[in-house]
């Protein structure tokens, strides 16, 4: 049962849980969710060379592969983004002029040496052997010539396989917990969110159990100096549509990225976003009919389990060509962000020379916001005057002002209409002079 509870909650603790939206996580820190899909092709060429200079894995079982297949497909799709990909052997120690990309790991549960390419719950997590040895294999690669830059554990189906949900019902979030934990002290049973759970489920391996091995990693990084970015994952939504185990699954991964925002120095890769999400920019939700009460939860959008040519076939991954790409385009542009790019599209910053100048004072009120925004600025100054609104890839979608204003204060509604939900990006230029705001429309 979870710290964030209050006695006598009822299927409103669910409620609240999924009121808080991985876009409005967003703002908190890197997180690269939905937004991050189409954002991926405004990443400024000196971040793609830098991230070139990277080795990064992403340990686990047959779901990892989605990372690196999507990766590959990506790659011959645009070769801007070239990649390097070992399923074996000793990783590649010099860049190659591609981002060195694999599940590989020094050591496992199992032993405490030598290059491994497969990794589970019970490798990261579940017991302190498994934390032991993964905290031991990323000293490793950070002191052995093999600088590891960022890591995060691939989920598998973890939180749904082998058990089925069961236990008793948990009195705030009216649901059985169920999943695996392998390697954990009680075995493999389901599992919920804290340690007062266990009374649920029999099992001391919770979710908080995940969230402080990883935490442990990225205080050990700090604490050594070592290069490498840990970063959380949320884990798969193929499978269990419609159900109770789909939506304790979205109770879980919620839950996660509520602890990811409470640090903005906290980075999420959220997968399961991701995947919930099409192109075109809808998402898809399930519904469980829950005794007669319906209770909603975001899914797996049927297009991400679909190949390029709108078939599908097993390629180990379990989700489809176009699902694996787009984790392809979110993997870039979190790691872009990583190599200090703040996010910003290169097509919104052209044409000026960057300086915050305090007489380009620029604000967007609310925001997020759901369909109207006032943008208001601020100038010391007389000069040529340009307001714009470009959306997550760079693209200019609206000019709000373009004329001649002189010293004052200014106000813009930008009216969203039709536009899809997603990053916006607001540009006002004065001179030479540019400043720019971040924001979000919701739906």
């Amino acid at each position: 049962m979870s710290m964030m509870r209050t006695t006598g909650a009822r299927r409103a603790g669910l409620a609240a849980l999924l009121a808080l939206m991985p876009v409005a996580a967003a703002a908190q820190g890197i997180v690269a969710d939905h937004n991050a899909v189409a954002a991926c092709a405004g990443i400024p060429q000196q971040y793609v060379d830098s991230v070139k200079t990277w080795w990064v894995t992403v340990p686990g079982e047959s779901h990892s592969s989605g990372f690196r297949i999507g990766l590959a497909l990506l790659q011959s799709l645009d070769p801007r983004f070239a990649v390097a990909i070992r399923e074996s052997g000793t990783p590649d120690s010099l860049p190659a002029g591609a981002l060195r990309f694999s599940r590989a790991t020094w050591g496992d549960v199992g032993s405490a040496t030598g290059w491994r390419y497969g990794y589970g719950e019970e490798d990261w997590y579940t017991s302190q052997t498994a934390r032991s040895r993964t905290a031991a294999g990323i000293r490793y690669c950070d002191t052995h010539g093999r600088p590891l830059r960022a890591t995060g554990f691939g989920w598998c189906w973890d939180m749904t396989w082998t058990n089925p949900p069961g236990g008793t019902e948990d009195p705030v979030h009216q649901v059985r917990w169920a999943g695996s934990s392998a390697g954990g002290p009680q075995g493999n049973l389901i599992w919920g969110l804290d340690a007062g759970d266990s009374a649920l489920t029999g099992n001391g391996v919770c979710m908080d159990t995940y969230l402080a091995a990883t935490q442990s990693y990225i205080d050990s990084c700090a604490a050594n100096g070592w290069p490498t970015t840990v970063f959380f994952t949320t884990g798969p939504v193929d499978g269990n549509d419609n159900s109770e185990n789909g939506c304790q699954r979205e109770i879980k991964h919620q839950y996660l990225r509520q602890y990811v925002a409470l640090d903005t120095s906290r980075v999420l890769f959220d997968y399961a976003d991701i995947l919930c999400w099409s192109d075109s920019g809808d998402q898809h939700i399930a519904t469980w009919n829950d005794g007669g009460t319906p209770r909603t939860y975001p899914q797996i959008h049927a297009d991400n389990m679909l190949d390029t040519n709108g078939s599908y076939v097993e390629d180990g991954d379990h989700i489809g060509q176009r699902g694996a790409i787009r984790l392809a385009k979110a993997m870039w542009w979190m790691l872009s962000r990583l190599a200090g790019w703040d996010g910003t599209p290169s097509g919104v910053t052209a044409g000026g020379s960057l300086v915050r100048d305090p007489a380009l004072r620029l604000s967007v009120q609310p925001n997020p916001f759901r369909q109207r925004a006032v943008i208001s600025y601020t100038l010391e100054r007389a000069g040529e005057v340009e307001l714009a609104v470009y959306n997550a890839v760079g693209q200019r979608v609206r000019t709000l002002v373009r004329s001649s204003q002189g010293p004052g204060t200014y106000a813009a509604t930008f009216e969203a209409g039709a536009f899809p939900a997603g990053v916006y990006y607001c540009r006002l230029r004065a001179g030479n002079d540019v400043n720019t705001v971040r924001f979000v429309l919701m739906r």
